[in-house]
């Protein structure tokens, strides 16, 4: 065996590089477009690295909304019966004392004619008798019958209490009503305020002010937003219970609660809006979605939140 090393390549391969003419590598094991990929995968991300570190992305909170027409009147009934005749009818504009709806009366009447029969005839004896102290009597105590009756058959119709117009009639011809219950819902004439309120989940509150950020979005109209401006956040969390009883007996189970929320309120600028040309007016219990906006945080933050923990523990 020869004691002279053994070269990689052939001396003629390493005469021929050598020459002041020829440059070249000796070996190239990497084509020119693995290089070229590279470098441009490296570029996307240097350019993906900066986008994340300049685009914020916003937390929100996230509720059930219904819409609320201030200035609008709940007529109730004040005891029970069956509807007679609805006497008006959704659009129509009604004034004070004007009778809405009426129940069936034929008691109430019945009453009333007995009673104004048997005080004529009692009017009539007094007449003949006029010094008779139980003729005195007697009449009095039929004419406090009377007004009686008369009340009661003034309570089967139920009255405006506003001028304005019947926005909404909640009740039909011949179905019994109890004491209590909305029959006809009337907006006072003058400027119609509509107020939006939200129902966020209670865990929020510590992060919720006024002025904040507040876009809506109604049920049938996706993808139409509203953009608003917070108005005013209750202080304290309220339970489903609760906020039953705030919205009234009219609009507590339009949603449907599993916890303390916050009620967040914002006010409308006008009191319909436009989609696809066609124009619609808003009403009280118009159920929809609100996102309050929270606060912004990097996109690295969103995506790796472990980052945030480091960089609390570093500051």
């Amino acid at each position: 065996m020869s004691d002279t090393p053994r070269q990689l390549f052939r001396q003629e391969a390493l005469d021929h590089y050598n020459r002041s003419e020829i440059q070249g590598s000796v070996l190239r094991l990497t084509p020119g477009w693995v290089r070229a990929t590279f470098w441009a995968i490296m570029a996307q991300a240097l350019v993906f690295s900066i986008v994340l570190g300049v685009v914020a992305v916003h937390d929100h909170a996230r509720g059930p909304l219904l819409l609320r027409i201030k200035g609008q009147e709940d007529v109730t009934t004040t005891i029970p019966g069956r509807v007679s005749r609805i006497l008006v009818s959704r659009g129509e504009w009604v004034t004070p004392g004007q009778n809405l709806v009426e129940f069936y009366s034929g008691d109430e009447e019945a009453q009333r004619e007995q009673t104004l029969q048997e005080f004529r005839a009692r009017l009539a004896s007094q007449l003949l008798n006029p010094q008779s102290p139980s003729a005195q009597e007697s009449v009095a105590g039929l004419r406090a019958q009377l007004d009686f009756n008369e009340a009661r058959l003034s309570e089967r119709s139920i009255k405006s209490p506003v001028r304005g117009r019947v926005q909404d009639v909640r009740i039909r011809e011949g179905q019994y009503l109890g004491a209590g219950e909305v029959v006809v819902s009337v907006v006072s004439d003058g400027p119609v305020e509509v107020r939006a309120l939200s129902l966020v989940p209670g865990r929020y509150r510590p992060q919720l002010r006024t002025g904040q950020p507040f876009r809506i979005e109604l049920e049938g109209f996706a993808y139409q937003y509203t953009d608003l401006t917070v108005d005013a956040v209750s202080d304290e969390l309220v339970g489903p219970a609760e906020v039953r009883r705030y919205l009234g007996p009219a609009l507590a189970d339009v949603v449907t609660l599993e916890g303390p929320v916050v009620v967040v309120e914002s006010r409308l600028p006008t009191d319909s809006f436009e989609v696809d040309g066609h124009t619609y007016h808003y009403y009280t219990g118009m159920p929809g979605t609100a996102w309050i906006r929270l606060r912004a945080r990097s996109a690295w933050l969103t995506l790796f939140p472990i980052l945030e923990l480091l960089w609390r523990d570093l500051g």
